[in-house]
């Protein structure tokens, strides 16, 4: 679903004149190459600017497999929090097609974003088969569909939704980034902090804790 053009004047124009658009977004690669049922899978590389200023530049995460978008040719978007919707995304609901089972929107944004944070975790983000597993299971969530080209989608779902109703899961660390208006693009999920390194951060915050403790010790030593 990822292809490459040129972008247009008129296309220039037309995102010009959108009013609800705050952010302009750009597909710049495609990840390290994987390819699965025909199509590039997640995640893939791009760019976030505001007011004319980069803000992001890394992965970027498709949970729209109907409509398409293209590389090296910008376009505008609205930005809401996966954990807590504006209203601006692009689905109404979400499924699980493989169980026949419809959420609602805020349940399918969450069980995509901790899909999300599982595909750029370390041991995932450049393994093709997680990559073909995990971004079609979000597709499936949110385009109703039954594709499992390797034959992992279909649990992740099942689990993705079972952090999110039976756990409780919130997506608050994922921004869903919408095309406006919806159609010029496919909207895409960042993970802004990625919760594997979470206990990286934790060991670190350990570690100083034991230096600052042993750095007191000794002066408390002195002292004496």
């Amino acid at each position: 679903m990822i292809k490459q053009t040129v972008l247009s004047i008129a296309g220039l124009l037309l995102f010009a004149s959108i009013g609800l658009a705050q952010y302009t977004l750009e597909l710049t690669g495609v990840g390290d190459g994987a390819v699965a049922d025909g199509v590039y899978v997640s995640p893939y590389q791009g760019t976030i600017s505001q007011n004319g200023s980069q803000i992001y530049s890394g992965y970027m995460i498709c949970d729209d497999f109907t409509d398409e978008a293209y590389l090296d040719s910008p376009w505008q978007a609205s930005a809401s929090n996966a954990g807590s919707l504006n209203g601006t995304q692009l689905f109404g609901e979400g499924y699980n097609p493989f169980s026949s089972t419809t959420y609602t929107a805020q349940q399918a944004y969450d069980a995509v974003a901790w899909l999300a944070n599982q595909l750029v975790s370390p041991s995932n983000v450049t393994n093709s088969t997680a990559q073909t597993n995990i971004s079609f299971a979000i597709w499936d969530i949110m385009d109703d569909k039954t594709t499992d080209p390797d034959n992992g989608a279909a649990s992740l779902i099942t689990q993705a939704f079972t952090e999110v109703v039976t756990d409780g899961y919130v997506g608050s660390n994922v921004t869903v980034y919408t095309p406006q208006p919806h159609g010029v693009s496919q909207e895409f999920l960042v993970v802004t902090t990625p919760e594997a390194s979470t206990p990286v951060l934790l060991a670190a915050d350990i570690l100083g804790f034991i230096a600052l403790v042993g750095f007191l010790r000794k002066r408390m030593a002195g002292s004496s």
